[in-house]
């Protein structure tokens, strides 16, 4: 029953991974804690480990067509793998009910943003007209970037969240990447991310092994397979798919 529940949680998480670049926390801390009795700091080492191999795939695919940016993002990386490790820390010492509730309604904000554009048809960052040069991000945008990736980190850390939603917006409106190349390089940082975070979990031997080879397993298949038909369908629903994970995401997290 266990391996079936197992293989389950690898299909959707790597579902959501592949076409939103979504954490596996959103379906792995929950269904080990409350559907397999899993402690709960186990479940989120195991979370992000599962996040390190899924990331890796999607993000692959994506860089495949082209979708992802380590340039200028690499202070978004770099913030984010030492915020992990405090995270770590810090977990141990500070109460996250706060935090879960600032973090759900941030996700109900930022899902109302997604929908209403893609309910309009309007793109989240305007794409520049023909003709017109492109000005790259001031050192300051990206220097800010960087400090969110910390930040983002250490939440990380906090409550098993690899960054990923949250490494998709500061990717879209900090550095103004279009939806699918956020996908693709936040999905890249949330790598590294859940690397630094599952080193600081294994340490305490707070990973379920044997879930996640097999969470692991079953998440990068499905992650490679919906990643590629991700970028292959209209922008606007992929868009407001995401918007409705949020929606998922934030309700969630206000009612547990």
């Amino acid at each position: 029953m266990d391996i079936f529940a197992y293989l389950l949680i690898g299909i959707v998480t790597g579902a959501l991974t592949g076409f939103s670049g979504a954490s596996a926390v959103v379906v792995v801390v929950p269904a080990l804690t409350l559907g397999l009795h899993v402690p709960f700091r186990t479940a989120v080492g195991t979370s992000l480990a599962v996040d390190v191999v899924t990331s890796i795939i999607v993000a692959w695919s994506y860089a495949r067509q082209h979708h992802v940016a380590l340039k200028q993002g690499a202070l978004l990386m770099l913030g984010a793998m030492t915020g992990a490790q405090t995270g770590v820390v810090l977990s141990h010492h500070v109460p996250t009910a706060w935090l879960t509730v600032a973090f759900g309604v941030f996700m109900m904000a930022m899902s109302w943003n997604f929908l209403s554009h893609a309910w309009r048809n309007v793109p989240l960052v305007t794409p520049p007209r023909p003709g017109q040069i492109q000005k790259p991000p001031s050192w300051q945008m990206v220097a800010g970037v960087g400090l969110l990736g910390f930040l983002i980190g250490n939440i990380s850390g906090l409550i098993g969240a690899s960054g990923g939603i949250l490494f998709l917006v500061a990717l879209l409106y900090g550095l103004h990447y279009s939806l699918r190349t956020a996908i693709g390089t936040g999905t890249a940082a949330m790598a590294l991310s859940a690397l630094s975070g599952a080193v600081g979990y294994g340490w305490h031997h707070e990973v379920d092994v044997f879930g996640f080879f097999l969470i692991g397993a079953i998440a990068m298949i499905t992650g490679y397979v919906v990643a590629r038909y991700a970028q292959a369908i209209r922008e606007r629903y992929q868009v407001g798919g995401t918007g409705l994970l949020l929606l998922a995401v934030g309700l969630s997290m206000l009612i547990h």
